[in-house]
């Protein structure tokens, strides 16, 4: 299989990359930092060595360069690149009042986990027609069902991340490209880093990976359209 990974560097992201790497050929990950990307690519191309692994470096809050550098690695080769899968990872989030935010920061938010999923997703339909199993897995939250007082951006565009998801699994099962949201709850990434959290009480990046990796592994016919996976003990986002 072929596939890209964004936000691919670090986190969900980066685990998601390892439990997909055993049915992969070729691998495009994409992160805004060119150092991660450089010591990603290191660290996949030595534990999978019989996959290909390539980086694209761009801001997903840059909409037209997404664009660009997607347009030119999709034709990159003289013709249509083949794509069997796009996991569509990255995020961020701003902390604050949705009645005092600084509308740039809810714009860039939004463009960072909304409005970057569907460019991608437009620009690269030709590659995934062109495809064999042609799956595209968008990493949602829990913040698509409830609020996230604390981080609400994150919440407004997960909401709209959903909404996206669910309108595109009907448009592109014409073309018989199945879409899933996967919303895992809490997670042990960096965006803990600073708090005190018990061990074992919030999911494992390990655990979103092997969730992707088997829809990634389901029949051709077979379409997981939502899944939510969270603590034992209940969701933790506070």
């Amino acid at each position: 299989m072929k596939g890209l990974i964004t936000g691919a560097t670090r986190g969900i992201g980066w685990a998601i990359a390892q439990a997909v790497l055993h049915r992969t050929s070729e691998l495009t990950i994409i992160a805004r930092d060119e150092g991660r990307l450089d010591e990603t690519l290191a660290r996949l191309s030595k534990s999978a060595p019989q996959c290909k692994v390539e980086t694209i470096a761009v801001d997903l809050a840059d909409l037209a360069s997404l664009r660009g550098e997607l347009t030119s690695w999709g034709a990159s080769g003289g013709g249509v690149r083949p794509l069997d899968y796009v996991v569509l990872n990255a995020g961020t989030y701003t902390e604050g009042l949705l009645g005092e935010i600084e509308i740039e920061s809810y714009l860039h938010d939004l463009d960072v986990n909304l409005n970057s999923h569907l460019v991608a997703i437009q620009t690269l339909l030709p590659n995934l027609r062109a495809g064999d199993r042609r799956r595209v897995v968008l990493v949602g939250s829990t913040a698509a069902y409830e609020p996230y007082p604390a981080v609400p951006t994150y919440g407004v565009a997960k909401y709209g991340l959903r909404g996206l998801a669910a309108n595109l699994r009907v448009e592109l099962a014409r073309d018989r490209i199945g879409v899933t949201f996967v919303s895992p709850g809490g997670t042990l990434t960096d965006m803990w880093e600073g708090e005190e959290v018990p061990v074992g009480r919030l999911l494992e990046p390990s655990d979103v990976g092997a969730l992707v990796d088997a829809i990634l592994g389901l029949s051709e016919q077979a379409v997981v359209e939502e899944l939510t996976v969270l603590p034992m003990e209940g969701d933790m986002h506070d």
